[in-house]
């Protein structure tokens, strides 16, 4: 069920379990902002993401999980910085991304339809619209971190040789010749960057499909634009990496779509507000041919489970498959 459908009338309150709760934006940033020692700091005025001074080393070595809600001081811009634990200080983590709209069933109630990724400034991880499109008032994210790289966690860029089209192929042996494996993607600007040089950005939804010829899995860019040289990847592959995730892949059929909106049924979401759920869009659902969605998919808690929408609000059509991962919090 797409979230404007429970909205409407409401202002910015959501019928949560039968109850109404406040969606007061700034009060609830401003505890987060607390509890995490955020700076309030003005950011930096900058083309690429702003460089920030990041928390002391940390002693994070599985992989995290949790829920970001960017400062007041990074609206307005594309990117913000994260300070978390789990991040600060850890240029070799790979991260992984959904947004949230209605974090622990509290209202932030904002749309981000743009494609969303992550970048290493140098001293801290931020989030980033890769279209440029600033960061709106009350977006909140899901994350996940991975300490370093490994054959289930790693990145991924784009080169000639690996390019085709609208995809860059994936090599692993985890993945070839597994039309059942099950993959999340999010965009990293980082990598190229590393190697001094300029970032390059992919302003535009990707998803994972399977190449039944090439018996090969495929980050592709669902409008079938070309996929640019140096754009970069991180990959996580199997939720048996996940720290305590439970991975599934779910199809939109008609006992879980309503309204456009695709209900995720695991112990992990149902009745519990306070889930943590990462998702990537499938085209290959059973290495077979699925249907594309061109969107950047959200998640939000309905007062019973969380659903998977579409953030343009445009309804996610039957047949459609989403990769799935859930943390109960």
């Amino acid at each position: 069920m797409r979230p404007d459908r429970i909205r409407n009338g409401f202002a910015d309150r959501l019928l949560t379990g039968g109850t109404m709760r406040c969606g007061w934006r700034t009060v609830r940033r401003a505890v987060l902002a607390a509890a995490a020692g955020l700076s309030l700091a003005a950011p930096l005025a900058a083309a690429t993401p702003a460089a920030a001074t990041s928390a002391a080393p940390n002693s994070v070595t599985v992989t995290s999980h949790f829920v970001w809600t960017p400062p007041d001081r990074d609206f307005g811009t594309f990117w913000a910085l994260i300070v978390n634990g789990a991040t600060d200080n850890r240029p070799t983590a790979v991260l992984f991304m959904t947004q949230n709209y209605n974090a622990n069933a509290e209202c932030g109630c904002v749309y981000d339809k743009d494609p969303i990724g992550v970048f290493w400034n140098g001293t801290g991880w931020e989030l980033l619209n890769e279209d440029q499109d600033p960061i709106l008032d009350g977006s909140s994210f899901n994350i996940l971190v991975v300490p370093k790289a490994s054959k289930y966690a790693f990145s991924l860029t784009a080169k000639p040789s690996n390019i085709s089209g609208d995809s860059v192929f994936i090599n692993s042996k985890l993945t070839n010749g597994k039309p059942g494996a099950e993959i999340q993607v999010t965009q990293n600007l980082s990598v190229v960057k590393r190697n001094t040089q300029m970032p390059v950005y992919n302003p535009h939804q990707v998803g994972v499909r399977y190449d039944r010829a090439n018996k090969r899995w495929a980050i592709f860019n669902e409008d079938h634009a070309a996929m640019p040289v140096n754009v970069s990847f991180n990959v996580l592959v199997s939720p048996a990496a996940s720290n305590g995730g439970h991975g599934e892949e779910l199809t939109a059929t008609t006992s879980n779509l309503r309204n456009g909106g695709v209900a995720i049924s695991t112990s992990q979401t149902t009745g519990n507000p306070n889930n943590v759920t990462f998702v990537t869009q499938n085209s290959s659902p059973g290495g077979e041919t699925g249907h594309l969605d061109n969107a950047q998919p959200g998640v939000w808690y309905n007062g019973n489970t969380e659903v998977i929408f579409n953030e343009d609000q445009s309804d996610i059509a039957a047949k459609t498959a989403f990769n799935v991962l859930t943390f109960s919090s």
